[in-house]
């Protein structure tokens, strides 16, 4: 169970990310910044060492979440979801993603949609896995949000779209004429971005977007600034609402010229 947010920001982009899972689950390692072949990733992991969000210093970031519309289990040894992120973290380019995501052993994997998001090319792409075709869809470079949730995904699809809208309409912080620093074409801002992920709207429980009911909860918030030089990665150990503090790693983001599109 989780929700993702992408919001176009002057200089790049923010991606803020909730991690919702069992409460007796075991409790993830905080980012850190790991050398691939290419490029230098930052990302959190679980201790076995897969992981559900990464950013590169080419200013890509990946993130996967479950697809629980999907009942159907695979039969032919299930592997981790947390390998794919792993696997795909170093790459350059979308091109390159997509090959990449089409050489996975998705007949070992359970359903999931992976969402990359490709500054350089202006790109947002989520790969849909439903255990028998992997299909991609193309998303504009405007705010977008993406849900699941192994509790009524339908039902929560629809609460979460429901808030998002509210703090459209109502303008949680949609950034004043005096103070405007960060704050995208539409108005919105980081600040509003995690107000909008520590919601309890309409009510604290198993759908506000700050998750919360006995068996499960909102475990983690990520969040990944890209922009100017860098790309800065917050973690915080626990829901957004809680006062845990926040682990920040920054790397600094490489010259790579992209050749596709």
């Amino acid at each position: 169970m989780c929700t993702v947010s992408f919001l176009p920001s002057p200089q790049g982009f923010y991606l803020a990310m909730n991690r919702d899972e069992k409460r007796d689950r075991f409790a993830a390692l905080p980012p850190e910044i790991v050398e691939f072949e290419n490029h230098r990733v930052l990302f959190p992991r679980e201790p076995t060492g897969g992981t559900w969000i990464s950013a590169n210093d080419a200013g890509i970031c990946l993130a996967l979440i479950n697809w629980h519309r999907i009942k159907r289990e695979s039969n032919n040894g299930v592997r981790s979801r947390g390998e794919v992120i792993r696997k795909l973290a170093g790459i350059s380019t979308s091109n390159e993603i997509s090959t990449a995501v089409k050489k996975l052993p998705l007949r070992k994997l359970r359903a999931f949609r992976l969402i990359a998001i490709v500054p350089r090319e202006k790109r947002v792409i989520e790969w849909r896995w439903n255990l028998q075709r992997l299909a991609i869809r193309n998303h504009e470079w405007r705010r977008q949000h993406w849900f699941s949730s192994g509790f009524d995904e339908p039902r929560a699809e629809v609460e979460r779209a429901k808030v998002c809208a509210s703090f459209v309409a109502g303008g949680g912080d949609p950034g004043s004429a005096r103070v405007r620093t960060g704050v995208n074409a539409a108005g919105y801002s980081l600040k509003w971005l995690r107000r909008l992920h520590r919601s309890h709207e309409p009510e604290r429980g198993p759908f506000s977007i700050c998750m919360h009911r006995p068996t499960a909860a909102t475990v983690s918030y990520t969040e990944v600034a890209v922009g100017g030089r860098s790309v800065v990665m917050c973690y915080k150990d626990g829901p957004p609402c809680s006062r845990r503090s926040t682990t920040t790693k920054t790397c600094k983001l490489s010259r790579v010229r992209t050749t596709n599109r």
